[in-house]
């Protein structure tokens, strides 16, 4: 989700097996979508250029619907931890016929990846902040979302560190787990 009017996704990614962590903290969330499915593909040019610069170009699909997304190359920063990159997004009625119409164009189905997701909405000091919790079939893992002071603020609320923080995306970790195991990247799917 990119902040208002921005086309800005600034977040934060943690390995975690529950929201206890934040429910102890004190935190106030509030379901804005409950848990659902989504299968995600990810296209690319035959050079595989998005993935080596770290970007992507996304179908998702929930429920018969789907989100079209470009995510830009990740900005680095050495002040701060949050993942900062442009995103831009659309809402697409027939993510199946989006998924032909890119193979059509030339782009190449590179990753599939499903996950559960729960959403969450969490305010601090008057900033509203998302806060996902994926269930993967490589385990479960927080985002958290927002702008910078509503993240920084959420992880040091909830107790995490700079070091907790994954700035990989799920293909990256799934190649990573992939190339550990020595087998080509494999689909990331129940």
């Amino acid at each position: 989700m990119a902040t208002a009017n921005q086309n800005l996704e600034i977040e934060v990614k943690l390995p975690c097996d529950s929201l206890d962590c934040l429910y102890e903290a004190g935190l106030d969330l509030t379901i804005d979508e409950p848990r659902h499915f989504e299968d995600n593909w990810l296209f690319d040019f035959p050079d595989q250029r998005l993935y080596k610069q770290k970007a992507a170009l996304r179908v998702r699909s929930v429920n018969g619907k789907g989100l079209l997304t470009y995510k830009g190359i990740v900005r680095d920063s050495e002040s701060s931890p949050l993942k900062v990159r442009e995103e831009i997004e659309t809402a697409v009625d027939k993510p199946e016929q989006m998924v032909t119409l890119l193979e059509r164009l030339d782009f190449h189905r590179s990753f599939r990846y499903q996950k559960f997701r729960t959403v969450y909405r969490l305010t601090m000091q008057e900033e509203t902040v998302t806060v996902t919790f994926d269930e993967t079939p490589m385990g479960n893992f927080i985002e958290i979302e927002g702008n910078e002071s509503g993240v920084l603020e959420t992880l040091q609320a909830a107790g995490f560190g700079a070091d907790d923080i994954i700035r990989d995306s799920y293909p990256e970790l799934q190649a990573k787990r992939c190339a550990e195991r020595g087998v080509p990247l494999e689909d990331l799917v129940f």
